[in-house]
């Protein structure tokens, strides 16, 4: 492709499989974070004062344990906020497995921009503060998840982002022994991420997590990821997914009890 550049190999390792059987969304974030910094590495700005505070990802195809993979980076917006692009493909079928588009504070890149042919942002609503909030995370940064220039990793982000997720689809009856007694699973199709605020070791992370859309097998989920300490807002995620038949491989309808619960918490905001 032309304008881009091979920013990482890898291969998806059985611990980096999550419980709906494919590569776990975070794990995409640890290899984007990896190829966003050889890339600012090249083009001659030091990576570690990049700070991201943007992400739009879709999510395309599945990887699955054993696959191997590749992501080609290019630049799509210069200037003071610019923006990079990634693309993740199945490096032995050449299938584009995700995309995400990356914009960064605190370099400033320069030169021809690569026309952007993926996805655009789509608008997606935010819930108010009287939506049904559910308390889905408590905890603290660790020493070891922190990056290069000492902040959180991109990963650390989305592994917490995942954890909320188990809480407030467990609230609306979506409990890991469910879903593991009926087969389905959350396959994310697109994520909607921002930073306001940059986490370094010690830091104590609260999140709290609402649904924001409900389809026929789909749901949205909306994140709001708050320092425990001050109250200020750290990140938030806004979640698509759609409920998949783990056997089949297909989104499959969600059942009618557990929509009901969706449908009562939804009402709320």
């Amino acid at each position: 492709m032309t304008g881009y550049s091979e920013t990482f190999r890898g291969d998806v390792s059985p611990w980096e499989v999550d419980a709906t059987e494919h590569f776990t969304v975070a794990y995409y974030y640890e290899k984007f974070e990896a190829a966003a910094w050889r890339f600012l590495h090249e083009a001659g700005v030091d990576p570690a004062k990049a700070r991201t505070t943007d992400a739009l990802t879709h999510y395309k195809a599945e990887l699955r344990s054993r696959d191997v993979y590749r992501v080609d980076t290019a630049l799509i917006s210069a200037g003071d906020t610019p923006t990079i692009a990634h693309k993740l493909f199945n490096a032995e079928t050449g299938e584009l497995c995700t995309a995400m588009q990356q914009t960064l504070a605190g370099v400033s890149l320069t030169g021809p921009a690569v026309v952007w042919d993926g996805d655009a942002r789509e608008e997606r609503s935010i819930p108010g503060e009287n939506a049904g909030w559910v308390p889905a995370l408590r905890n603290m940064v660790r020493p070891n998840e922190v990056d290069w220039a000492g902040n959180l990793s991109l990963a650390g982000y989305i592994h917490r982002f995942s954890t909320a997720n188990s809480f407030i689809m467990s609230a609306f009856g979506m409990t890991p022994a469910y879903m593991t007694t009926t087969r389905v699973g959350l396959s994310t199709f697109e994520f909607q991420l921002t930073f306001q605020e940059q986490v370094r070791s010690g830091d104590m992370i609260d999140i709290e997590s609402t649904i924001a859309q409900l389809g026929g097998s789909s749901l949205r989920l909306y994140h709001r990821m708050r320092n425990a300490r001050t109250g200020a807002i750290i990140s938030t995620l806004s979640q698509f997914g759609v409920q998949l038949d783990l056997d089949a491989r297909r989104p499959s309808r969600i059942a009618d009890d557990v929509r009901a619960r969706a449908e009562a918490m939804l009402a709320a905001n």
